[in-house]
């Protein structure tokens, strides 16, 4: 099975226009000096949050859903200017089952793939109050595990591969306030570069790209 290849260009021109036009709004924002809602007065703060991962667009052809997990560090910038973001995620996908990949006996799944990712970037609260409406984006670095089955006869035999990729992560929530505390829903679109996905038969699928949603629930400290 090959998907076809995704747009590298495109991807990144539509996630730096998010960022610009998310600069934007922050000034007008800061110009008309929101009250504090006494949040902002911590310069740091610290995320955790779970959720799970929806595979988007030729993504959908190889894999199915999975679950997430992240961690965050958000440092307040001084006048009203978005916050620095600092993540950590975790994604596990589950990999269609195909005839040079079926699933093993008592499985519904061929393999999965793990993906450990690091990224910077920035976040900015659209309106003031007790629920916020937020948006986000940044760039960072994804490393790819691949863990597959394959089937020859009788006899059958797993494989495994890791490459560290260049990607972008970008995406909207909600940000609930609870005195000192923090909820937050937000989804996430995650492009990740990356090469093509072996298995112990050849090639299952040629991308340029994994495309995903995580939509994750979570807290801010």
């Amino acid at each position: 099975m090959f998907v076809k290849t995704l747009n590298h260009r495109s991807s990144v021109a539509t996630l730096c226009r998010a960022l610009a036009l998310g600069l934007v709004v922050a000034s007008p924002v800061s110009a008309q000096g929101f009250p504090s809602s006494g949040e902002e007065q911590h310069l740091v703060r610290v995320g955790f949050g779970g959720g799970m991962t929806v595979p988007v667009a030729n993504a959908r052809d190889a894999f199915k859903g999975g679950v997430n997990g992240q961690g965050f560090v958000l440092v307040q910038l001084p006048g009203g200017f978005p916050a620095l973001r600092f993540a950590a995620s975790y994604d596990r996908l589950s990999l269609k089952p195909t005839t040079a990949n079926p699933a093993q006996p008592g499985e519904d799944e061929a393999g999965h793939s793990r993906v450990l990712g690091g990224v910077a970037g920035l976040k900015l609260h659209l309106l003031p109050g007790h629920v916020r409406p937020y948006v986000m984006a940044g760039v960072g670095a994804f490393n790819i595990q691949d863990l597959t089955e394959a089937t020859a006869g009788s006899a059958s035999s797993s494989s495994s591969t890791s490459s560290t990729n260049f990607g972008v992560d970008g995406g909207a929530g909600l940000e609930f306030k609870f005195g000192r505390l923090s909820g937050f829903v937000e989804g996430r679109i995650q492009n990740i570069y990356s090469g093509n996905l072996y298995t112990g038969a050849g090639t299952l699928v040629s991308k340029s790209s994994i495309q995903s949603i995580p939509v994750t629930f979570g807290i801010i400290f």
